[in-house]
């Protein structure tokens, strides 16, 4: 009897898991239609977008312009350029399959990174890949769970948590009314007094347009602890059809 109970139990555990998995590929799929659909958000992996707005850097509020260039998965370029202090401060990241290629310079001058840097440039690559949706539901490289609703800006979501293929536990909020993706939390990195700290990472996505068929966020807010870490508002954006490999030389 006991022996009974417990495959009882296991399998309830486990078909209360399969439930899990397919409740959040209904919504993957749902809010894949409702961005325009997967031909659609798949061309918007390879492209080139320039965003503007402002970080907090070192405690200051730093005015801010980034291009970014990507083939993804595995190809990425971020060049950022603002000014701290009335000095010049830029920052490349660079990411070509698992080389990583970092540098910031302030006045010219180069600025120690921290290793971590570098794997939360792959993060990066991975969360803006995981938010176009298609790759989520394709095979079986992610891990897909529905989690509780939850309140966005004061609307219903739908919660998704996908992980695995190297990416961390990513929750996608997703409007009940829209079923558009308009929110992302995940650990991430960031700067503090006594070097790089991990932090609680919210981002808030909105003002959606169409490029093409894809309806694509064009302001972004960023929280760190609940706190207004950086906005991006997207200025320009264009689909490639292949981007020169020159773009993503990484020095070994």
């Amino acid at each position: 009897m006991r022996r009974l109970l417990i495959l009882s139990l296991g399998f309830c555990l486990f078909a209360t898991s399969v439930l899990a998995q397919e409740d959040a590929t209904a919504i993957i799929k749902t809010s894949i239609e409702a961005h325009g659909g997967t031909e659609a958000l798949n061309k918007v992996k390879t492209a080139k977008s320039i965003t503007k707005g402002t970080m907090t850097v070192a405690g200051h509020k730093v005015e801010y312009t980034a291009t970014a260039v990507y083939s993804l998965p595995d190809k990425y370029k971020l060049e950022v350029s603002g000014e701290l202090a009335k000095l010049k401060l830029m920052t490349t990241q660079i990411l070509n399959n698992k080389k990583v290629k970092a540098r910031a310079t302030l006045a010219g001058a180069d600025q120690p990174l921290d290793p971590k840097v570098k794997d939360e440039t792959i993060q990066a690559a991975l969360v803006q890949e995981a938010s176009l949706l298609t790759t989520l539901i394709e095979g079986k490289k992610y891990t897909l769970k529905s989690d509780k609703d939850a309140d966005v800006n004061g609307s219903p979501a739908s919660v998704v948590i996908a992980s695995g293929n190297g990416l961390k536990d990513l929750k996608l909020f997703f409007d009940k009314k829209t079923n558009l993706l308009v929110k992302m939390q995940r650990k991430g990195l960031t700067n503090a007094e006594g070097g790089v700290k991990e932090i609680d990472e919210e981002t808030y996505l909105s003002e959606f347009k169409k490029y093409d068929k894809a309806l694509l966020p064009t302001k972004v807010l960023v929280q760190h602890e609940k706190k207004d870490y950086m906005t991006m508002t997207l200025t320009e954006f264009k689909y490639l059809e292949k981007v020169d490999p020159a773009e993503f030389a990484v020095d070994d």
